[in-house]
């Protein structure tokens, strides 16, 4: 029976052609915007693991909402159950890219830069110490986007910095950070004593959410965001993204599903007379069944792993193109590849349900006389 479905999709090349391309459209599609909510996804899963003992504090008016000064670094670590609290200033990298590029400028007290980036480790170099004023901890992808190494001169808003430590390559946003001294960033960008977040270290054994709402309280002008809860406004907001660019790939596959569709009906109608033979010799329903989803099946397959073959490829070219600028855009995933083809696979099936149910009802007789 096999091989009468490779004969079958196989006969009409330009046809079968067409079909496959079709599907790999769509599943190239899938492929490439998967790609890029698997990145997001690592990524997000690799920052909240490296953060995950921290709370932050904003002003009042919300995380981009400004007011928050080094004055209540000192009330925070005053309330019962926070073992540390240290201000952070979070900027772009690039200011004519507007942070598009994903890079950031990590402020932070000069004595805190160990406990800050902790579990991150330093691939070479030092971290920040006190006295340190125009020094400089780079990320992997910066390091290397600028060919950086220790005792390179790096400008930041046109001031000199020199490279005294590189990160080991983690996986997260800390890959694109720049790490420099607060009163130095609070200097030369003008935003004397202003603070975009305070990060509360709570003592070993403190609920992080009951000491979220108790540092509130305790802190007048804060609000909040436990690691708990800053997990789920972020899955929420990788949910939705996950949703707008799978979607838009998913509708490129059906598309792709619909011409595997028409190809199955059109190869149904011509092939009717070999239909009334097969009966005539002894094939039954499920036998014709099976040759017409199978072939549907075959073509999905086929247009599957064209696709992800390149959209894989793709992929690759594009972040190795980017790599230069220190991005990474797209992550090739085992769960990826599987759901590609099983969907590629699937489309194709169900897209050959309505010309399989056609097939199966023919008569032999009328079939025999068809042609």
């Amino acid at each position: 029976m096999f091989d009468i479905i490779i004969r079958s999709a196989t006969q009409r090349k330009v046809r079968s052609g067409l079909t496959v391309s079709g599907i790999a459209l769509g599943i190239f599609a899938l492929v490439v915007m998967g790609a890029m909510s698997e990145n997001f996804n690592q990524t997000f899963e690799n920052s909240m693991s490296l953060t995950s003992d921290k709370i932050r504090v904003f002003a009042e008016s919300g995380m981009f909402g400004g007011g928050l000064t080094d004055d209540k670094v000192p009330d925070v670590k005053r309330v019962p159950g926070v073992k540390d609290a240290y201000g952070i200033l979070l900027t772009t990298f690039d200011e004519d890219q507007m942070g598009m590029s994903g890079k950031q400028i990590f402020a932070l007290p000069p004595e805190k830069s160990r406990i800050a980036l902790d579990p991150v480790k330093l691939k070479a170099g030092r971290f920040l110490e006190p006295g340190d004023t125009y020094q400089i901890l780079v990320g992997t992808s910066i390091a290397g986007e600028y060919d950086l190494q220790i005792g390179s001169k790096l400008e930041i808003h046109d001031k000199n910095f020199t490279v005294i430590g590189i990160l080991e390559y983690t996986g997260s946003f800390f890959d694109s950070t720049a790490a420099i001294p607060l009163e130095t960033a609070q200097d030369i960008y003008n935003l004397e004593h202003s603070l975009s977040t305070i990060f509360a270290v709570p003592e070993e054994g403190i609920d992080s959410d009951i000491l979220a709402k108790r540092i509130e309280l305790n802190v007048k002008g804060t609000s909040t965001l436990s690691p708990r809860e800053l997990q789920e406004q972020a899955s929420q907001s990788l949910l939705i993204f996950s949703v707008i660019t799978i979607s838009s790939a998913l509708l490129a596959a059906i598309i792709g599903g619909l011409s595997v569709m028409n190809t199955m009906l059109m190869s149904v109608t011509e092939r009717t007379r070999e239909f009334g033979i097969l009966r005539a010799m002894g094939a039954e329903t499920k036998d014709i069944l099976l040759i017409t989803l199978g072939e549907a099946a075959l073509l999905g397959i086929i247009g599957g792993l064209l696709g992800i073959g390149i959209g894989s490829a793709a992929v690759y070219l594009i972040n190795l193109w980017l790599a230069g600028k220190g991005i990474i855009l797209f992550a090739i995933t085992q769960r990826l590849l599987v759901v590609a083809l099983l969907f590629a696979t699937v489309i194709g099936t169900i897209s050959g349900l309505y010309p399989a149910y056609r097939a199966t009802k023919m008569s032999p007789m009328e079939a025999l006389r068809y042609g």
